[in-house]
């Protein structure tokens, strides 16, 4: 294969590096210059993001007003926040599944939701606070009132030149989808596999019972094993390096997450422990929301899997779970 750059050019993909301002770096958005024009993810709602958006799409020879249709692979700040600018300056059509919806309305509270799962870990007061206190510094992203369509993961997008079908693929949102090119086997894969990190399967509710949380890790699992199966020469992340191939990659999050599930245990080994005390143990000296939300979603999603798999019990006392192994 061409190098993976000129290989995506010579289809007419251009990788676009958006600012961001969170600790992981730029993100990467897709122009696909075939009609009708198509951007997969957006970067954040900054003027910062604006501006590297415009840019690398006149490198391209394009403007923000040609844009004909956006496609969300998911509603996190930094891969949706332009949808609406775009959808207001072009008209563009957005793309987005449905379980992203909700995520992007007017009003919508990341945190109201969660708290419950949270003091269900055993976090204090003060510790709750900390995490909400960290104020994201990107507004939250918003769908305009028209102008959007929802997916369910399987829909074939049809331009001039080639198709895309979306595919679900959920563990690090729950609704989370990639878009795969059949013909010219390439995979754009928003947050769902980066070439140097695994992504974290976040504490999620489940719809429409948002008071039930959603088995994360296990929907992840399941969405690699979809995607190893599937023919990939070329996947193409929302950060970082474009990967070759997609079989190793996906063995690679597998193994990860499997040395954690084991190395959990062990942290457990014959003491009774909440899921907050387990986090504290995995992960010291970590604070504020980029640390502490993002490791005791790892941990839940972890220790959800482990009891699913019959190998962790646990009990609810005055509101917090404990957790065991299993005849302890």
């Amino acid at each position: 294969m061409l190098n993976p750059e000129d290989y995506l050019a010579s289809l007419n993909i251009f990788r676009i590096k958006v600012h961001t301002p969170y600790p992981i770096g730029p993100v990467n958005t897709y122009l696909i210059k075939s009609a009708p024009y198509t951007l997969i993810d957006t970067g954040p709602d900054t003027d910062e993001a604006r501006k590297t958006l415009t840019e690398g799409l006149a490198k391209a020879g394009v403007t923000p007003e040609q844009i004909d249709r956006v496609i969300l692979t998911h509603s996190h700040t930094d891969h949706s926040g332009l949808a609406k600018w775009l959808n207001s300056i072009s008209g563009a059509q957005i793309l987005v599944h449905r379980l992203e919806f909700r995520k992007m309305q007017p009003g919508y509270d990341f945190y109201k939701e969660r708290i419950p799962f949270l003091l269900e870990t055993g976090l204090s007061g003060p510790e709750l606070d900390e995490i909400i206190n960290d104020v994201d510094p990107v507004p939250a992203p918003i769908l305009p009132e028209s102008g959007f369509r929802l997916v369910e993961g399987g829909e074939l997008l049809e331009f001039s030149d080639r198709k895309l079908r979306t595919v679900y693929v959920p563990g690090h949102s729950s609704g989370h989808i990639g878009l795969h090119d059949e013909d010219n086997q390439i995979f754009f894969a928003g947050d769902f596999v980066l070439k140097r990190i695994t992504p974290n399967p976040l504490m999620e509710p489940r719809e429409p019972d948002l008071q039930e949380r959603l088995p994360v890790l296990s929907q992840y699992l399941a969405s690699l094993e979809t995607f190893a199966s599937t023919p990939v020469k070329l996947v193409l992340p929302g950060h970082g390096k474009l990967i070759e191939g997609n079989r190793e990659t996906a063995e690679k999050a597998v193994r990860h997450h499997k040395n954690r599930l084991d190395y959990y245990l062990k942290l457990i080994n014959d003491r009774e422990i909440t899921a907050w005390q387990l986090m504290r143990l995995a992960f010291p000296g970590i604070g504020g929301f980029e640390g502490l939300f993002m490791a005791i979603s790892e941990v839940i999603a972890h220790l959800d899997y482990l009891v699913s798999s019959g190998v962790v019990d646990t009990s609810k006392r005055e509101g917090v779970y404990y957790y065991r192994l299993k005849n302890n």
